[in-house]
């Protein structure tokens, strides 16, 4: 019975995660548990546990009486995580010129996209829990990054960081991360405004 129960719940967590981290999921939208649980073929109780979980990530809030809803973030949330991803993304360049010695495979990864290649980034840091937290940062992002390249296009720093982190050049790893975290800024306020635009047509349909 247990055993099911745990189930259920990572099988909820693990699809509504996925969803915020492919930005499938509208921000400013509830998350219904009945809807979940149906979807899902399982009781509310897993369902609002995964919620519960999720939402002391803080990948979705719990607002009081009201549900569990996907963050609609603000300008000033958008440059917060940036600059929290970007503090991470310093340390693992640090921990990765440690390693670039020893783990010839390091840098080495498919870079399909942003949240890819920032993750190659961790994944040559020898401190997976720093590469969770940003993994957090990139789900929680995920939407307003999909906006951002809707408006501007894919950021021009992507090819730059990939080239310089299979060539182990670290220093210009840093420099085109830096680079591309304040772009990410820069723009925070239009990605805001039009994220807020889709959340009241969305509201307008209904």
């Amino acid at each position: 019975m247990l055993e099911a129960r745990q189930a259920s719940f990572s099988r909820v967590y693990a699809s509504t995660r996925l969803q915020l981290g492919n930005a499938e999921l509208i921000p400013g939208t509830q998350l219904l548990v009945n809807e979940q649980a149906a979807l899902h073929g399982v009781s509310a109780t897993p369902v609002r546990e995964a919620f519960a979980k999720l939402a002391g990530e803080r990948l979705i809030e719990d607002r009081e009486r009201l549900g569990y809803f996907v963050p609609l973030l603000s300008s000033v949330e958008l440059i917060s995580l940036t600059e929290l991803l970007e503090l991470y993304l310093m340390q693992a360049i640090s921990h990765g010129r440690r390693r670039d010695r020893t783990d010839p495979n390091c840098g080495a990864r498919e870079m399909r996209d942003e949240a890819a290649a920032m993750m190659a980034i961790f994944a040559c840091s020898d401190n997976p829990l720093l590469g969770e937290e940003a993994q957090r940062c990139l789900d929680r992002s995920a939407f307003a990054r999909r906006r951002q390249i809707e408006l501007y296009g894919p950021p021009a720093t992507l090819g730059s960081i990939a080239e310089a982190l299979a060539l182990r050049d670290w220093s210009e790893v840093s420099r085109h991360v830096r680079l591309h975290c304040r772009t990410s800024r820069a723009r925070a306020g239009e990605v805001a405004h039009s994220m807020a635009a889709t959340y009241r047509e969305t509201i307008a349909r209904k």
